[in-house]
């Protein structure tokens, strides 16, 4: 009987399964867990999943509980829908028993609070035959607007005035922001001002609702970016959203629709009305900018990757399909390059790096790794182009931060010990857990400086014997079995050969950038004061099994540091200080972008960075 693959998204788990298998069994044997309130009856409607790029044939439950445009999204219901065909199946937060790890703590530092949202309460003079002048100026002349200083008013709220200065008994509170007038609301509001903060990643997107009077943060809400249907990496959405019909609108609609989930979550954690929230901040990578605004990705496909702008954008809520106050403001941070984003413009803000200080170089490790180099008054970024492997893309037994993933491996003397996400039975390996295995590997001598891994005749009388037990070839291929199949709904979590090349290419893409950054300042890894990893992937990997597997230079382990998600605290610096932008756009005018790939030296540094220690 034909099987057919299945990649669960945003796990980034593949599977195959006989064909007729139904999806929720699938998932089942996949160790992914969801809700069937109904017994997978399809009665409730409640197991919704989104398939790409061809959904089967909807049944007649998914007539019932989905509308015309969901069945043409691709949307059906797990329980009773069966694989036929090879696809992508997105599974939604709402449906899951438990989801995976996302990091939303960063760095923590000091700066003036000057938010560009102020709210102004007024009470104005009432007309009368002395009085005749009209309402936009009524307000204007209380506020002391005049002349230069006088902010815009969109012509859909001086449609309102009227209405809401004589309900409010002529009481108002006004609402700038940006130069303009966001709102005049009844009475007085001035304790109420919020703000949101958004880090837009490959990957996942945080939300975090700020109180712009105190800069206290309220609450905090996080999804897995829906995006990921069309593409695991930037690369491959460019391309949908480029070769697509209605690739560039499918994107704009996936994270609107997660960042509106953010923000209804959010507010309702801190019992807040949206339209108290004015301004909303947002970094990512050149690429997410470019697919949040709707701006055309096609340059940034192709040598020699320009992007649409560099530029910081300013643009009103209801023009971006955000759902916080309609006329609040949306402010993106600037990009430095086609692969250098807003989101390392926001690690360099948090990290302070327009000051002078110690010598740091800053590593977003990712499926393209950021690097940002601070020497003296020089700042010097780069991309590299690392893929999916590290993060457990693309891989046999790979997969995203979530529940089934193993997370940390240790090789002892009498077992294969490890620890998965959720403490249950293991479906896979997700970033951290790689790096570990691979270390492990590599100090009891499994695998050699080549990478390759040796056959059970060549390790007799180097490693305990329970590991032979662990090593096993499919297809003439090397195989190490972290786990042995245990229970009825276990699953065998391996790495092949062909997993350990793929992880070479991603570790040597990052370590020849650590090389060449420093290298074209004049540095060697030894003069850095510290190395600041960012980002989730940076925050749960072990310093020790980076170290071993050459993933990072071999520096004192103290000088390595976790900064968690800087990108998001840049983001909340942004939203709380119109200084910070300031500062932002100074990053960008002031940082030299290095383009790895233009360097003469590039691939023999890249190629002997492959190599294990």
């Amino acid at each position: 009987m034909s099987e057919f693959g299945v990649l669960f998204q945003p796990d980034g788990l593949r599977i195959s399964v006989t064909k007729g298998t139904l999806l929720s069994d699938a998932m089942k044997s996949a160790g992914l867990s969801i809700q069937l309130p109904c017994g997978g009856t399809g009665k409730c409607g409640k197991c919704i999943v989104e398939i790409h790029p061809e959904a089967p044939e909807p049944t007649s439950f998914d007539r019932q509980h989905l509308s015309e445009d969901d069945l043409r999204q691709g949307k059906r219901l797990a329980c009773k829908t069966k694989v036929d065909r090879a696809m992508s199946v997105l599974i939604s937060p709402g449906i899951r028993v438990l989801d995976g790890k996302i990091l939303v703590d960063g760095l923590e530092r000091s700066f003036d609070l000057n938010p560009p949202v102020a709210k102004t309460y007024v009470e104005l003079p009432e007309p009368s035959l002395e009085d005749q002048a009209p309402d936009l100026l009524r307000v204007k002349r209380a506020m002391n607007m005049s002349g230069d200083h006088c902010p815009d008013f969109d012509i859909d709220l001086v449609r309102e005035l009227p209405d809401i200065i004589r309900n409010a008994e002529f009481k108002v509170t006004v609402v700038t922001s940006n130069s303009r007038v966001v709102n005049v609301e009844p009475g007085n509001t001035t304790e109420r001002i919020y703000g949101m903060a958004f880090d837009l990643g490959t990957t996942t997107v945080v939300g975090t609702i700020i109180d712009l009077t105190s800069g206290n943060e309220i609450s905090t809400a996080s999804r897995l970016n829906a995006q990921v249907v069309y593409g695991e990496d930037t690369i491959s959405r460019i391309k949908y959203a480029i070769e697509t019909k209605t690739g560039r609108k499918d994107m704009i609609e996936k994270i609107r629709g997660v960042v509106n989930e953010i923000i209804d979550e959010a507010t309702e954690k801190a019992s807040i009305d949206p339209n108290e929230i004015y301004e909303a901040v947002f970094v990512g990578n050149t690429t997410m900018s470019h697919l949040f605004l709707g701006f055309n990705p096609e340059g940034l496909s192709k040598i020699p990757f320009v992007p649409v702008t560099n530029a910081s954008v300013n643009l009103r809520a209801m023009d971006a399909g955000i759902g916080i106050n309609p006329r609040g403001n949306i402010y993106v941070l600037p990009n430095i390059a086609g692969f250098v984003g807003s989101d390392t413009v926001a690690v360099m803000l948090a990290c302070d790096y327009l000051e002078k200080g110690p010598i740091q170089l800053a590593v977003d490790v990712g499926t393209n790794g950021e690097l940002a180099l601070r020497y003296n008054s020089f700042l010097t970024v780069c991309s590299t182009a690392a893929g999916p492997a590290l993060e457990g893309a693309a891989l046999t037994c790979g997969m995203r931060a979530a529940r089934g993933a193993i997370e940390h491996v240790r090789i002892t003397p009498d077992a294969v010990e490890f620890d998965v996400i959720g403490d249950t039975n293991p479906v896979g390996l997700c970033g951290s857990g790689i790096i570990d295995l691979l270390a492990e590997m590599l100090e009891v001598g499994i695998v050699d400086t080549l990478g390759r891994i040796h056959t059970p005749e060549e390790l007799k009388g180097v490693v305990p014997d329970y590991l032979f037990d662990h090593l096993t070839a499919v297809g003439g291929e090397p195989v190490f079995h972290v786990n042995k199949k245990t229970g009825k709904n276990a699953k065998s979590v391996v790495i092949t050969q062909k997993d350990i090349r793929q992880i070479q290419l991603a570790k040597g893409a990052i370590s020849s950038g650590i090389n060449l950054i420093l290298k074209s300042s004049g540095l060697t890894a030894a003069d850095l004061d510290e190395i600041l990893l960012a980002g989730a992937f940076g925050n749960y990997i072990s310093k020790k099994s980076a170290q071993r597997i050459g993933l990072l230079p071999g520096i004192p382990p103290e000088r390595i540091r976790f900064i968690g998600n800087a990108a998001s605290t840049g983001a909340k610096m942004a939203l709380l200080s119109e200084n910070v932008r300031t500062d932002a756009d100074c990053i960008r005018q002031k940082t030299k972008h290095l383009e790895l790939a233009a360097l003469p030296e590039f691939m023999n540094e890249y190629t002997d960075s492959m190599l294990f220690p």
